[in-house]
């Protein structure tokens, strides 16, 4: 498709694309493939948050996901950075629900990390844990991770 489409030539050619122009790829695709969707990529690929021309991208060999799926890339960065945080009673608990709950809702919200479930580690979520520093780092790394 890539030799008649002009569409997949511009994003080959790394261009932007419009919405738009999103949308006709998308549904050209779709008449082509009706059983693909973006949630069956997202599934296949393990990568919640991918929209549908990351996934372009990565199929034509320009983006790569690095390899790694979306699930596996959190718990890589959960774990470093466990590391950097001196372990205290609850933490590496708090941040395996962190990636858990990442996981689960494909989002997170600084609120969140103040109600449940982080309050059942500590009444006070988050702040009960770990210290200022340490929470802007671990919202850095969730910010980094869902943009992502």
């Amino acid at each position: 498709m890539t030799s008649s489409n002009p569409i997949l030539q511009k994003i080959q050619s790394g261009h932007a694309v419009s919405e738009q122009e999103i949308e006709i790829l998308a549904d050209e695709l779709h008449r082509e493939n009706p059983h693909i969707t973006i949630d069956l990529l997202r599934r296949v690929y393990n990568h919640r948050k991918a929209q549908f021309v990351q996934f372009i991208k990565h199929i034509l060999g320009i983006r790569n996901f690095g390899g790694l799926s979306w699930s596996r890339l959190l718990r890589r960065s959960t774990n470093s950075l466990r590391n950097t945080i001196i372990y205290r009673g609850g933490n590496f608990w708090f941040l395996d629900l962190l990636r858990n709950f990442i996981l689960e809702k494909g989002d997170l919200q600084k609120r969140h990390l103040i109600e449940s479930p982080f309050t059942m580690i500590h009444p006070e979520g988050i702040r009960g844990i770990f210290s200022p520093k340490e929470i802007n780092e671990i919202l850095h790394l969730t910010e980094k991770l869902l943009a992502a």
